[in-house]
């Protein structure tokens, strides 16, 4: 993990303290001013790969599987050798500290020496002892049952593999726990720090940070959305907790589980948190915001949970069900209404073979009026209150894997107004975004080949944005053109009635005449590279940015606006560096590196204004992006890791993170 500055120093015979100053001679490594750079330390304890002594009257003997190490000159000369794997690729080892525990100590001293060749310990003999170089430290005496603590950085000559020799100063000899003694406490240990200069930031002007906070109590807490209220009085957080209690910035909420709903003002004070389905099986899959600041979520059940309004209706347990809800909570967090709603299987209708099924609301958006506007999948049949939506003949049997989508409107009081469903072929299709437009137009995105949803012919998989009129009348359907497959993760509705989109491909797809390939073509059923970009409002094509780092893994997840028509997007890459269009950010081997976090603006027309990467370990980030450009984030992290100028620190497995940045 992610450490603070620690204190190194040379050789002792006990195991005390480090002294600073070895650390504050390493100089910055030079980075570009314009990239904000940040230095980490990455601490990390190692036990050998390998040890072992060889004795001079015994030139053939392997002593690699006992328990002890011997170091001694006379009367006959044992020396000690051990081999640790180092794992900090990329960074700048500033320390490397041996620590053996001697079982009998010695007065006559030890030196510490790199040696090349092979510590392979079934062929250590005396005969086959790698060779050593100079003594990189010494210690002049060893207590007895105590540790002995040597800097050996100076021995380590390869970033992988380090080999080090133990050898006597005198004839006073002195064993120590090998890394087969019994009481693994004692075994042989090797502390790293390695430091890593990366750069946080780039663009042209630097948004300033203008507050950080961290919430979480002992249960595992996880961000699940963040929404700007409408008039701009401040924000909600909706979250997701395990194993304990939570907390959000307020009294300590109820444990073991529920999800959790928190309101701030814009200087992220707390005003009021609250939980639902506390102990019970429910799952928050989405979340917004009415424009008099009422709150919607949706999400999964199983049993009859209550969510303040009375029982849901019943959904059997421990089985493939899983039925949906939909719940409204007033501006204060009061539960006001609540549905629940679930799909069924018909195999056998004249005979009553009906099976519960499932239904998933993977994504919810409002009007100008509060209406509920939901979208997900289903499988079999489902009755929203407009009467039975159909999934298809793919979908009729308990074993089928096919599922459709559906798109559903309620009004402010959970009136059902329209409601229609999408079929499709694909056991991955899914409904991932949703956006409104001041018309009360509607934008889905997701990943499916329905001719209303997307180019008629398109394959299986197709990553589609489809627009509707208010009253659910299908306007235009867009797909993401080749032979890729895909998935819109994110939508934002343009000042101009056109849409900005976010998310991941995978293949090639065609975009204004240009073709664009995802790193690894091969895999055909989860994206592997990222796209984001823009559509006009007759579904033609804007512009387009593609993500595609090694290895694969990278994806374009959520998308915002601001008040001039800048977009801001979100996202993560699998590799240690990446360039969105500003210079490169991070750097080779950063610590818990493999899943940067970004947040990245672009022009109306696409061009980079700024790019930011987040702390290592942070994962499910969200944002609300205001008018003037300020933009909120709300993230999972665990251990302790840097975003924007503040250091996170959990106080449990993981914890939820609020910053922000001013335009």
């Amino acid at each position: 993990m992610l450490a603070v500055l620690p204190r190194c120093g040379g050789a002792t015979g006990a195991e005390d303290g480090l002294t600073e100053g070895a650390l504050t001679a390493v100089e910055q490594a030079a980075l570009p001013a314009s990239c904000q750079p940040q230095t980490s330390l990455d601490s990390r304890t190692l036990v050998p790969v390998g040890d072992g002594s060889v004795r001079s009257d015994q030139p053939d003997v392997n002593m690699s599987s006992v328990s002890t190490l011997y170091v001694d000159a006379a009367p006959t000369r044992y020396q000690s050798y051990l081999r640790f794997q180092l794992e900090g690729e990329g960074g700048e080892l500033v320390q490397a500290r041996l620590r053996l525990y001697a079982k009998q100590g010695t007065h006559t001293g030890l030196s510490f020496h790199p040696v090349t060749g092979s510590v392979y310990e079934p062929a250590l003999t005396w005969n086959t002892r790698p060779a050593q170089g100079a003594a990189v430290t010494t210690v002049a005496s060893v207590a007895n049952d105590a540790w002995l603590t040597a800097d050996v950085k100076g021995a380590v000559l390869d970033r992988h593999t380090f080999d080090l020799g133990v050898l006597p100063l005198g004839d006073d000899g002195a064993e120590f726990s090998s890394r087969e003694a019994s009481n693994v406490s004692r075994r042989p240990r090797l502390d790293t720090v390695y430091r890593y200069d990366w750069c946080t930031y780039r663009g042209s002007g630097t948004p300033s940070q203008a507050w950080a906070k961290t919430l979480g109590g002992t249960a595992r807490e996880q961000a699940r959305a963040l929404l700007n209220l409408p008039d701009g009085s401040g924000f909600v957080l909706g979250g997701a907790y395990h194993d304990g209690p939570a907390q959000a910035g307020g009294a300590e909420l109820p444990g073991p589980s529920g999800f959790l709903v928190a309101r701030f003002n814009t200087a992220a004070q707390h005003q009021w948190s609250r939980a639902y389905g506390v102990g019970q099986p429910v799952s928050l899959e989405a979340m917004t915001v009415t424009p008099l600041g009422n709150v919607l979520v949706v999400g999964t059940y199983e049993g009859s949970p209550d969510l303040g309004t009375g029982a849901l209706p019943y959904i059997a347990p421990n089985t493939p069900a899983v039925g949906m809800f939909v719940l409204k909570l007033s501006p204060t967090g009061n539960p006001v209404w609540a549905r629940g709603f679930h799909a069924e299987t018909r195999p056998g209708w004249a005979e009553g073979q009906v099976y519960t099924s499932i239904a998933v609301p993977t994504a919810v958006a409002t009007d100008a009026n509060g209406s509920v506007i939901v979208a997900g999948h289903f499988k079999g049949y489902m009755d929203l209150g407009g009467g039975d939506l159909y999934a298809g003949s793919m979908s009729e049997s308990r074993d089928d894997s096919t599922r459709s989508l559906f798109l559903a409107k309620f009004d402010y009081s959970g009136g059902h107004q329209w409601s229609q469903a999408f079929y499709t072929v694909d056991e991955y299709t899914v409904a991932s975004a949703l956006a409104t437009d001041a018309g009360g137009n509607i934008f889905m995105g997701g990943r499916g080949n329905n001719a209303t949803l997307a180019t008629p012919g398109l394959r299986v998989g197709t990553a589609f944005v489809a627009r509707f009129a208010p009253d659910g009348t299908p306007v235009w359907g867009y797909g993401l053109k080749g032979g890729g497959i895909g998935r819109i993760r994110g939508l934002a509705a343009l000042p101009d009635g056109g849409v900005a989109f976010a998310g991941g491909f995978n293949g090639t797809f065609t975009f204004q005449g240009q073709t664009y390939s995802s790193h690894d073509p091969t895999h055909d059923v989860r994206p592997d590279d990222g796209v984001f970009g823009t559509l006009t409002a007759t579904g033609g094509e804007g512009w387009v940015r593609v993500l595609t780092t090694q290895p694969s893994g990278d994806v374009a997840e959520q998308v915002a606006v601001d008040g001039a028509g800048n977009i801001v997007v979100n996202g993560r890459v699998s590799a240690y560096t990446l360039d969105l269009g500003g210079g490169e950010l991070g750097t080779p081997g950063l610590p818990q590196g493999g899943a940067l976090r970004f947040v990245a603006s672009f022009s109306p027309t696409g061009a980079h204004r700024w790019s930011r990467m987040l702390g290592s370990q942070v994962s499910d980030a969200f944002m609300a992006v205001s008018p003037d450009g300020s933009t909120r984030l709300g993230f999972t992290f665990e251990g302790s890791t840097p975003v924007g100028t503040t250091t996170f620190s959990s106080s449990g497995l993981t914890d939820m993170g609020l910053i922000q940045f001013n335009p």
